[in-house]
């Protein structure tokens, strides 16, 4: 654990001065800083239809919040759709106020409604119910998932933009998550080692089918506007068809830490359950309550990516063209990717934990295992 964290320090530290000299070197010809305002008046708003769609125009009086100008009061406009009553701002509310610098002009603009405020309530919220329902094992959850946020932000990321593979990136940081978060979250027990076997086995498999998959549908990773920004984003250039395989793995890791954990728990309670139970049994009782999982979770992540892809869906309905020229297009193509892919692995990984903990929690893999072993991990089973 202490070599991982030197790991996140010394690529912290030494990507941090790459990133200075660029912004040094850079020309700074024009300048948008952004910060926090509120409205303090809304001075006249007049509704426009002259040029094509109706159009609201605001004229605020705000009152920055943050920042080096923070208390001053200064004159802006809000031009919105009426149809988009969610960003028509109200006296009072929080603004994202954008400042932008052209020599001797300075010029503010209204960026976009300030929504951290309620953001942080619901996530009050969330943490609030699991750790209501879950008590000191939600706590791990948050601690894992911290970690594994801090692993993506500080290692993936910035890797990523300094040149290296994605592809490759994303397959170190998928057995660091492994190896790491997953213990934070579920503690050191026999279940959580067979689940982290189980995940690594999985992974392999996934990151192989994804590279297969990828190369026989012909895909380049431009199927997004996102990916396509990158290639003009100033940065070291990219490999794009590696990003969407590593964008493929580390979605498909999310996937398989549900389902291995939960499989590994399901056999061990069968197992104390009857403690007689051959591994031939416990294989055999813990695959049918894996085939309920896996039947639940395909639908739930086709109907996830559906749901994301929706307006994009409504798109392909208004401006219609031959269905199959649709589902060929590289975007439809790379999601149906990422759901396949992630559908294969969490299949695969049903039975491979299966075994894997039949054995473990069978009387047989209790006589070869060291006996230490399983007290070290805190694995208590009574014979009866």
């Amino acid at each position: 654990m202490k070599g991982f964290f030197c790991i996140i320090m010394v690529a912290f530290t030494l990507l941090s001065p790459a990133q200075s000299i660029a912004q040094e070197e850079a020309p700074r010809v024009l300048t948008d800083e952004f910060v926090k305002a509120r409205v303090l008046e809304i001075i006249s708003e007049v509704e426009q239809d002259d040029f094509g769609p109706p159009l609201i125009t605001q004229e605020l009086r705000v009152q920055i919040k943050s920042g080096p100008e923070k208390g001053k009061e200064v004159l802006t406009t809000n031009e919105e759709n009426p149809a988009h009553t969610n960003r028509r701002v109200r006296q009072g509310d929080y603004i994202v106020l954008g400042i932008q610098v052209y020599g001797d002009e300075v010029t503010y603009y209204v960026n976009d409604v300030y929504r951290l405020r309620a953001i942080w309530w619901i996530l009050g919220f969330f943490i609030l119910i699991t750790i209501i329902f879950t008590k000191r094992q939600g706590l791990r959850a948050f601690a894992g998932l911290a970690l594994s946020f801090a692993i993506i932000f500080y290692y993936l990321i910035p890797q990523i933009l300094s040149g290296s593979n994605p592809f490759v990136v994303a397959i170190i940081t998928a057995i660091l998550i492994t190896s790491s978060a997953l213990f934070i979250a579920h503690r050191f027990t026999m279940r959580t080692i067979v689940a982290f076997f189980s995940t690594l086995g999985t992974i392999f498999i996934a990151i192989g089918l994804s590279q297969i998959f990828v190369n026989a549908s012909r895909l380049t990773g431009l199927g997004t506007e996102e990916a396509f920004y990158l290639q003009f984003a100033g940065t070291t250039s990219i490999n794009l068809q590696g990003l969407l395989l590593a964008g493929i793995i580390i979605g498909t890791l999310g996937v398989l830490d549900d389902i291995t954990t939960a499989q590994a728990a399901a056999v061990d309670e069968i197992s104390k359950a009857n403690p007689k139970l051959s591994q031939k049994e416990l294989y055999k009782r813990g695959i049918s309550v894996g085939r309920e999982h896996i039947t639940s979770l395909v639908n739930t992540l086709v109907l996830a990516y559906t749901g994301a892809a929706l307006p994009l869906l409504l798109l392909f309905k208004i401006y219609p063209q031959p269905l199959w020229v649709t589902l060929n297009s590289e975007i439809i193509v790379e999601e149906v990717m990422r759901m396949l892919v992630g559908s294969i692995a969490l299949i695969i990984a049903v039975p491979l934990t299966t075994i894997i903990a039949a054995w473990v929690f069978s009387q047989k893999g209790r006589a070869k295992l060291p006996k230490k072993l399983y007290k070290s991990c805190g694995h208590t089973h009574h014979h009866h």
